[in-house]
């Protein structure tokens, strides 16, 4: 799209994701409808408050049920009151409402994590003068192999919690952490970003509940980028990598951002959200600093690296298609598998595929 859209059209991709696609996934269809009829334009305050008045309403709900000793209801309530504060936020934290809802993001997603079945482990790895923080979780035969899984630019570690909770359910050791630029991570993206990679995984090979030879990286959406990276900075470490969704090359050239800056895929603010991952504002900021990101201008791609699997759907209009095959014509051989949809594809199917490849690669018997 060359223009951005209409807050009907916003409203009409809500209602299409509410209960099965983030930002939505623990929102309520009739709730949802209250947030939208309070909300006359997309302004990031006038936003942030109707979904923070949603998740403030369920934080009251589950502390009245864990008052009463009911942690079945205190759990699905926390988890309510965590999911609308995450769309308070979303894309991410530009106003006070904004980071009020992020601030209560993480406070209810650690208050629901109580009354999980797998524990969750909030960790704090030191990192110049800063810190790492992450969610670490375990099967309960150990030692493990060891997930480390991130999401894209609005998809932080709180929203990732499924999926590692699927890991582990696998019998992996799963630790979600932010991507640069994002959430707490300590580092804006840059080209060396993947110094925080670089801290997490070393602090994980020295757990003693991790299986140190069989350690996986899973990126989503721009997150892919760093899985990418990491397969080929520290080939020996991993036994393999997923690059779900990420660019590499061309996906940050000036010419892509301004043709994908209205994706009608993405809820608003596109640009806005990849700039601040820089600590940018604008999208010419964007544009001058994204190009240092290109791991072929960089060199990593006639490299050794991880065995990987590059997923995504093929009609995605956020990161060129291009840029996957770019991955096939360099350095190892890599699996990929292309699935129907936008950006990310169908992800039901594609995690499937993910998993399955994971276990080829993970397991003892093979």
């Amino acid at each position: 799209m060359s223009e951005p859209r209409s807050l009907e059209e916003v409203k009409i991709d809500i209602r299409s994701r509410v209960g099965h696609r983030a930002p939505f996934l623990h929102a309520d269809k009739t709730e949802a409808e209250e947030a939208l009829a309070h909300m006359p334009t997309l302004e990031g305050e006038t936003w942030a408050a109707a979904w923070n008045e949603l998740g403030a309403r369920w934080e009251a709900k589950a502390n009245a049920a864990e008052k009463a000793g009911n942690a079945a209801q205190a759990k699905e309530a926390f988890l309510k009151s965590y999911g609308y504060y995450g769309i308070a936020r979303h894309p991410f934290p530009s106003t006070p409402g904004k980071n009020h809802g992020y601030r209560k993001t993480r406070e209810m997603f650690l208050a629901a994590a109580k009354y999980f079945d797998i524990p969750v482990e909030r960790v704090s790895i030191p990192f110049q003068g800063k810190a790492i923080v992450g969610h670490l979780r375990f099967p309960k035969e150990l030692p493990a192999p060891m997930i480390m899984h991130w999401g894209g630019i609005d998809n932080w570690k709180e929203e990732r919690h499924s999926f590692g909770e699927s890991f582990v359910k696998e019998g992996w050791g799963c630790f979600i952490m932010d991507s640069p630029g994002t959430g707490e991570c300590p580092m804006l993206a840059g080209p060396d970003a993947h110094a925080v990679h670089f801290a997490a995984l070393d602090y994980l090979l020295k757990r003693p509940e991790v299986d140190s030879n069989k350690i996986a990286v899973v990126g989503a959406s721009f997150g892919g980028h760093w899985s990418t990276k990491l397969a080929h900075a520290a080939p020996a470490k991993l036994r393999a990598a997923v690059n779900w969704g990420g660019g590499i090359h061309y996906f940050f050239q000036p010419e892509w951002q301004a043709r994908s800056r209205h994706a009608d895929s993405y809820l608003f603010d596109l640009i806005e959200a990849r700039a601040n991952l820089f600590g940018k504002k604008t999208f010419d900021e964007l544009c001058a600093v994204m190009p240092a990101l290109s791991l072929l201008d960089q060199g990593w791609l006639a490299k050794p690296c991880a065995p990987m699997l590059i997923v995504n759907g093929k009609e995605d209009k956020q990161v060129p298609l291009e840029d996957f095959y770019l991955l096939l014509e360099h350095g190892n051989p890599k699996t990929i598998r292309l699935f129907p949809g936008g950006h990310m594809g169908s992800i039901p199917n594609i995690f499937k595929t993910v998993i399955t490849w994971l276990h080829e690669k993970l397991d003892d018997s093979l």
